[in-house]
């Protein structure tokens, strides 16, 4: 009789393996959907604009040194000198002394099919001054010869510009200028625009030259900064209440402010914490700068959310099947392997029914709604497996406080594993106070036959 107490132990645990096949395939739905939801948000960007990423404003002046270069050469066996003339065109790149930034943030909705993209319009406003020292710092000649100043410009770099909504220029030195497209700045991964300012005399100098510029811009789910100036502030304020803060330097704390009334935030970034003016000339790329900036999430992550529901399917199955086979032990009952498998596939059914539901209604609904229905069906069927309404009612509330067990580590992703393992003490501490005066000895020479006769003697 000990061989078929250990029969059904190696039973119930090869079914609890197989069942981990179908919570393993919801999981990867769950993982596809989430997927196909990024792809939406790729769709989205393809036809509108993408997340926002600004740098600048920079003040570029570009120069050419001009020199001349004697060379000689045979011809009829004659010594020829020619004297050519060379150039070579190079720029010089000003950074604000001051920036600030200041922007407010209006969100809306687009949809794709069933998934949704969180998008933003933002109206930012930015000014500061720049420091031109005299005679443009006076640029050495690499080759002896002299320099030509060409026509200085305003470049801002910018990684989307389907996105700009409006750009009326940008007032320097007291004067407007308007924008033109791309930011002539030598970044090979960010368009842009610039403006192409009055030469300022090369004897001028040193002078801090004030300027000022609005620019409205649509994005989608995040908005980012480089901080371009010698000291950089930026203000941000959104009725979206659930931001994420990013990048190299968080907001500073005392301006942080996040509520039902939505958010508020201000950067304050030095050069000397910053890459952006010592890597200027060398770096090609905008990702390669320090940046900062907020992303406007989704408060629950319905895919994220049913991914860490169905990772707790196995201790799930493992929970539910250890309750079932304590009534088994303790009540004399025989239950076959195929109706253990029938419960397990029940639970499993949750997780689909919770990924399915929740891509329709909020998360808290669909996730009572597919465990409501499940506890009912275990319940139903549990009754006539245990003989008992009553049997089967009390494994249904045990199914509910499991639910609400699962729910809360859901809920309390910081103390998930505190609440888990609080949950697993308790179900032990109640597993051994309710078989410890079983005699596991005569059970397994009497009771596996009163189980595998299925006589009941209460």
């Amino acid at each position: 009789m000990r061989n078929k107490l250990w029969q059904k132990l190696a039973a119930m645990a090869l079914l609890t393996l197989l069942l981990l096949i179908p919570i393993g395939m919801v999981k990867d739905l769950a993982n596809e959907r989430e997927n196909r939801q990024l792809q939406a948000v790729n769709d989205i960007a393809a036809s509108s604009a993408g997340p926002q990423k600004l740098f600048g404003p920079v003040l570029v002046v570009p120069y050419r040194e001009i020199w001349s270069e004697v060379s000689e050469t045979i011809r009829d066996r004659t010594a020829v000198r020619e004297v050519l003339q060379r150039s070579e065109s190079r720029y010089l790149h000003f950074l604000p002394e001051q920036l600030k930034l200041s922007g407010e943030l209006a969100t809306e909705t687009k949809r794709r099919g069933l998934f949704e993209v969180r998008s933003y319009v933002v109206n930012l406003s930015g000014k500061g001054e720049i420091k031109l020292p005299g005679g443009y710092g006076n640029p050495a000649p690499l080759h002896g010869g002299r320099i030509e100043f060409g026509t200085p410009y305003l470049g801002i770099a910018l990684s989307d510009m389907r996105g700009v909504l409006q750009a009326p220029g940008v007032e320097w030195a007291g004067k407007t200028y308007g924008f033109e497209q791309g930011s002539n700045l030598p970044l090979e991964d960010a368009s842009g625009m610039h403006a192409n300012l009055e030469p300022m005399p090369v004897e001028f100098g040193p002078i801090s030259i004030p300027f000022g510029f609005d620019l409205k811009l649509r994005g989608i789910e995040a908005l980012e900064f480089v901080p371009a100036g010698k000291h950089t502030q930026v203000e941000l304020a959104s009725a979206w209440q659930h931001p994420s803060f990013f990048g190299r330097f968080l907001p500073d704390p005392s301006s942080q402010q996040t509520g039902t009334d939505g958010f508020r935030a201000a950067w304050s970034v030095d050069a000397l914490a910053a890459n952006v003016g010592r890597n200027l000339s060398g770096v090609r790329h905008i990702a390669s700068y320090d940046s900062f900036g907020v992303r406007l999430i989704e408060p629950i992550n319905v895919y994220s959310l049913s991914d860490r529901a169905a990772k707790y399917g196995f201790l799930f199955v493992c929970l539910t099947f250890a309750a079932i086979f304590l009534f088994e032990l303790l009540k004399k009952l025989a239950i076959h392997p195929a109706q253990y498998a029938l419960v397990g596939l029940a639970l499993a059914m949750f997780f689909l029914l919770l990924l399915s539901l929740s891509e329709h209604l909020r998360f808290a609904v669909a996730y009572c709604l597919a465990s409501g229905a499940c506890v009912a069906l275990i319940a139903v069927y549990l009754s006539a497996v245990l003989r008992s309404a009553t049997r089967g009612a009390a494994a249904g509330v045990s199914l509910v406080a499991l639910f609400g067990s699962l729910y809360g580590l859901l809920e309390s992703e910081d103390n998930a594993l505190m609440l888990g393992s609080l949950l697993l003490f308790a179900v032990l501490s109640i597993a051994m106070l309710a078989t410890r005066k079983l005699d596991w000895y005569a059970l397994a020479d009497t009771g596996a036959g009163s189980v595998a006769s299925g006589r009941e003697s209460c």
